[in-house]
């Protein structure tokens, strides 16, 4: 075997193997005596028909054919060992140079490779926010709204009222060729807050509801906003934008007490102190859990600007594969299909897998790709606690949901119980690279008591193999 290797710049090698000409022959011969054994030939029981006779009945270009696959069935893998590669996935045959001799040319995909920087260096402060008295007023008055009484009014609209409207959005200053239709006829309900309760995430933007006050049911609104080039909402950002609100309605909302009655339906509260300590109790776990995504989502992009990461496409293209199965599985939660949705975005599915899921899998895969780095690196385990640990939590999440008998239903016993330990073992991986890169970054943070047994710094290499690396 004769192989020659040029490695390309996407994680892929190009290898063009050459074998002695007699091995094309042998396999012609194996080849006749398969093709016999699923071919029925006069004269002869399947599998006993001479070459000559098979190589008459069938041909020498399916004889050939059928030799082809089994010899390459038999020297890729002898391939792989003599050129010493650990592909990511199943190779391409791009062509068959000869067939005497045998010049196969193919196309291997590589594992990924991850060259990270100087993370010893990274520094972030790890702070948590507070959750202020504001916050579990607003969230107890949401509680209020959602249990309130609606009463329609003859009056213009004004604080605490809620309207219903349709509301048409218009890009004044649209680019050339833009349609400049951003929404039509929409219906909304919009709440308009006294001065002091109005929120920067209120939409389409801050003030928007009391842009409304003192107009009538029946009347409309004209509003024009400029929209900054950070605006929330992808389709206004960077945009002038008129807005047509037509008032259908305007109605009162009756709050319920904070009597006994309201209470027991919240949780079973016996006053209004325990339901504040539980909603800041819950507040501060929700804000916590979402600082610590963002914390270390950070921390990972910023490790990644600094590492170099090699991948083959095809691992691309599968998590794009999976990025787009995700979300086609959250429209049909809202009753939607991909084509509905690429109809109301006004664009179609390869522009949208450029903007959108491609951008959205490259994230994914390289910071999958980081955590894995990182795990290696720190020779970062999981603990029989910590597994024990998420086990029970994803189980009491399914209990709470309701969903435990229906998934165990739906995968079986045996599928539900890899299933939960593939997730838990996920989960507490992740936790553990989390701890290290707060060790790295943040280490006066941790707690006192939290151990660190989950994690154990690298050997240190010889010092020839310390040179190599950095190279």
């Amino acid at each position: 075997m004769k192989l020659q290797q040029e490695f390309t710049d996407d994680q892929q090698v190009k290898i063009t193997a050459e074998f002695e000409p007699e091995l094309l022959e042998q396999y012609m011969h194996k080849a006749a005596r398969k093709i016999s054994q699923r071919t029925r030939i006069p004269g002869f029981r399947p599998g006993k028909a001479p070459y000559a006779m098979v190589l008459s009945h069938v041909g020498e270009a399916s004889i050939k054919e059928e030799a082809l696959e089994l010899l390459l069935d038999k020297v890729y893998p002898e391939m792989l060992d003599e050129a010493q590669i650990k592909p990511y996935g199943p190779g391409n045959l791009d062509e068959i140079k000869s067939e005497n001799p045998p010049i196969f040319q193919f196309t291997i995909p590589l594992e990924p490779e991850v060259e990270l920087g100087a993370v010893e260096d990274l520094r972030e402060a790890y702070v948590l926010p507070k959750v202020s008295e504001q916050e579990v007023d607003d969230f107890i008055l949401r509680a209020r709204q959602n249990s309130s009484t609606i009463v329609p009014l003859d009056t213009p609209a004004a604080e605490g009222n809620l309207l219903y409207v349709t509301l048409e959005a218009v890009d004044l200053e649209p680019k050339e060729g833009e349609n400049p239709d951003i929404i039509k006829a929409a219906p909304q309900q919009v709440l308009i807050p006294a001065e002091g309760e109005q929120r920067d995430s209120e939409w389409p933007f801050p003030g928007f509801g009391r842009a409304l006050i003192g107009y009538n049911a029946g009347e409309n609104a004209i509003i024009t906003h400029e929209f900054p080039e950070d605006a929330s909402d992808e389709e206004l950002r960077g945009k002038k934008v008129r807005f047509t609100v037509n008032i259908q309605s305007v109605k009162a909302m009756q709050l319920p007490e904070m009597d006994e009655e309201f209470l027991s339906q919240l949780g079973d509260f016996k006053t209004v102190e325990e339901l504040r300590s539980a909603v800041l109790e819950r507040l501060e776990t929700e804000t916590a859990a979402e600082y610590d995504d963002k914390y270390y989502l950070d921390l990972v992009d910023r490790v990644r600007k600094d590492a170099k990461i090699k991948y083959p496409p095809q691992m691309l293209e599968e998590e794009e594969e999976q990025v787009l199965h995700r979300f086609e599985h959250e429209l049909s939660h809202r009753n939607l299909d991909l084509d509905v949705y690429l109809k109301m975005r006004k664009t179609d599915k390869e522009e949208f897998i450029k903007q959108e899921v491609t951008p959205t899998a490259i994230n994914r895969l390289e910071r999958s790709l980081i955590m894995q780095a990182l795990s290696k690196k720190y020779d970062i385990k999981v603990t029989n606690e910590a597994l024990e640990r998420e086990i029970s939590t994803i189980v009491n999440d399914l209990v709470m949901s309701g969903e435990l008998q229906d998934v165990q239903k739906e995968l079986g016993e045996k599928k539900f119980a890899n299933a939960i330990s593939m997730e838990a073992a996920n989960r507490a991986l992740e936790t553990a690279i989390r701890k290290q890169l707060r060790t790295l970054a943040s280490p006066e943070s941790l707690p006192a008591e939290e151990p660190e047994a989950e994690t154990r710094e690298p050997a240190l290499p010889e010092a020839d193999e310390s040179a190599q690396e950095d190279k």
